[in-house]
């Protein structure tokens, strides 16, 4: 039996969701940002002190990823402090945390043995979670039984 999904064609790149991500999720910095907004992190110093990154590839990425939609500027002012800029994850910026959630969970399994590694847990019962794809009436779905089909958008 065949793992393959797609039978018999393969789709266009600009039709492809997988495609698009890569597009978006082009280099390691911008993975890294994500993640540190997935942790809650909306300044641009605690983005620059918690990723390495420099002060210009951070403001080069930053205002790609608000030209991309991902995330929005917004301005605030603490008592007695000047304005100040944080960056803010829009609702396709929030869309791309199951993506997050997927590479942590599969990066886990690169992760040398016997190292520490970080996994999700359901924070009322401390349950590990992990990621599943369910059909409309919530039953768990096995990868072989997966079938990709082309729909056209009512955008």
């Amino acid at each position: 039996m065949s793992n393959q999904i797609i039978p018999d064609h393969k789709f266009a790149v600009d039709v492809c969701g997988i495609f698009k991500i890569t597009e978006i999720l082009n280099d390691r910095w911008t993975i890294l940002l994500l993640r540190e907004a997935f942790y809650g992190v909306t300044k641009f110093n605690d983005f620059l002190e918690n990723t390495g990154i420099s002060k210009q590839i951070l403001s080069n990425r930053l205002k790609h990823l608000i030209q991309l939609e991902i995330f929005e500027l917004s301005i605030y002012k603490e008592v007695g402090e000047r304005e100040r800029k944080e960056y803010l994850l829009t609702k396709k910026g929030k869309s791309l945390n199951i993506v997050l959630l997927a590479m942590l969970e599969s990066g886990g399994n690169f992760i040398e043995a016997g190292k520490d590694v970080v996994k999700v847990f359901n924070k009322s019962t401390d349950d590990e979670l992990k990621l599943k794809l369910v059909d409309s009436s919530n039953q768990v779905i096995d990868f072989k039984n997966l079938e990709l089909k082309l729909i056209h958008s009512k955008k």
